[in-house]
């Protein structure tokens, strides 16, 4: 019985109910709402009113027009000088420099994608119900958004976006490899159709951002991104895991309350996309101002061909390096046989116990400037283990002129 009691007052509790707390007085004063009033009316006050809205009447509401039967288009055209929300767009028009991944991006050809699904989760019963596409076009960011209004209007949608991103090379998106192209792709297997995206360029932002930031923000999602980077946030946005309900309550009862709010939430998804391209671009050139990962910048340069800029940005961020960046620096060094630079990273690191450093030391005076007894000055510290024991009996037979185990006398 105790029990029952008190798994009562837990659900008293949960509701914002005092238990066993006697009715108040007609004169006192009110108490104040509970936790649960609190909860309903922050829920209440940001869903819409219900609208309950026809194709026609939506695509009025948001300035639309009907595709086809069961697809609504909305296009609009912003211009670069405007930027986004005091984010800059002008930069936009300009080819990237130092992003790796965007080598051969040409603005103009760009595509920007963004979906809003039935789920979350992917698969072949997910449903991209608005395909966002943009792309640069002379002093102006234009914007094509094709929502549907039933099921049945997906075929003329994947139609659509073939034409939309037929005119384009790359294809830019944020987490669009792991997300919105296989799931485009997929719908379009499933339709019967060509994949229109299949063997373009594809510059997904959530790589670089998270190779930049993913040790210092708390996430990499799109909304950090455009926080951290581009000084913008979106206080009344609709979460993008609340657009599945908000199609579905059109779909299933005609509530088109919140539907503006996911079309505007995507356009702005689109926005943000063109303005972190140059931002990010910015980034790998100059790392250390914004707080990016030096050496991470650094390794995307050097696996994408680009030695030389690799060694560039750490040696130009060389006070912001750690260990593993200093010695990432002085391999780049002995790449290019610039030992006295390499030298001068390893022994100041040797001094600070790092043993790596030891070891490239001993081997450089070992084998390049063939000087025994300095290699093994650096070697000795390294004993203890098969392979530095081996070394010291290289190094010593080399100095003595006897093979190792061979009688000095």
């Amino acid at each position: 019985m105790s029990r029952l009691k008190g798994r009562l007052a837990d659900l008293r509790r949960q509701t914002g109910q005092r238990p066993d707390c006697p009715a108040p007085d007609a004169g006192a004063e009110p108490a104040g709402p509970s936790l649960a009033e609190r909860v309903q009316r922050v829920g209440g006050a940001r869903r819409p009113p219900r609208e309950d809205l026809g194709p026609e009447d939506l695509a009025e509401r948001i300035g639309a027009e009907s595709l086809a039967e069961g697809v609504l288009v909305r296009d609009r055209r912003l211009p670069l000088a405007e930027g986004y929300e005091g984010a800059e767009l002008a930069n936009a028009e300009r080819a990237p420099e130092a992003l790796p991944e965007a080598a051969g991006l040409a603005p103009e050809r760009a595509v920007f994608l963004d979906t809003e699904t039935t789920g979350l989760a992917g698969g072949t019963g997910t449903v991209a119900f608005l395909v966002g596409l943009a792309r640069i076009q002379g002093d102006a960011l234009a914007q094509r958004q094709l929502l549907l209004t039933r099921f049945g209007g997906e075929a003329a949608l994947l139609a659509a976006v073939a034409d939309w991103v037929g005119e384009g090379d790359h294809l830019v998106t944020f987490n669009g490899k792991r997300f919105d192209v296989p799931l485009l792709t997929t719908r379009c297997r499933m339709s019967g159709r060509p994949d229109p995206l299949a063997g373009r360029d594809h510059l997904d932002l959530l790589y670089p951002f998270r190779r930049l930031f993913g040790r210092r923000f708390p996430d990499c999602r799109l909304a950090t991104a455009e926080e951290r980077l581009l000084g913008v946030s979106r206080p009344d946005d609709l979460p993008g895991a609340e657009a599945p309900q908000a199609w579905f309550d059109f779909l299933q009862a005609g509530d088109a309350g919140r539907l503006p709010a996911v079309v505007r939430h995507n356009e702005r998804d689109l926005m943000a996309l063109s303005a972190l391209v140059p931002v990010l671009d910015r980034i790998h050139a100059e790392p250390a101002p914004w707080g990016g990962d030096v050496l991470g910048a650094a390794r995307a340069h050097f696996r994408c061909g680009q030695e030389a800029r690799a060694r560039e940005v750490l040696a130009a961020n060389r006070e912001h390096l750690d260990a593993e960046g200093l010695r990432e620096l002085a391999r780049l060094y002995r790449r290019r046989e610039e030992w006295p630079a390499a030298l001068a990273i390893w022994e100041a690191l040797a001094v600070r116990g790092c043993r790596d450093s030891r070891e490239r030391l001993a081997k450089y005076w070992e084998h390049i400037a063939r000087d025994a007894g300095k290699a093994l000055g650096w070697a000795a510290p390294l004993a203890g283990t098969p392979e530095g024991d081996r070394r010291l009996a290289r190094l010593r037979a080399k100095r003595t002129g006897h093979p190792p185990g061979a009688p000095e006398g």
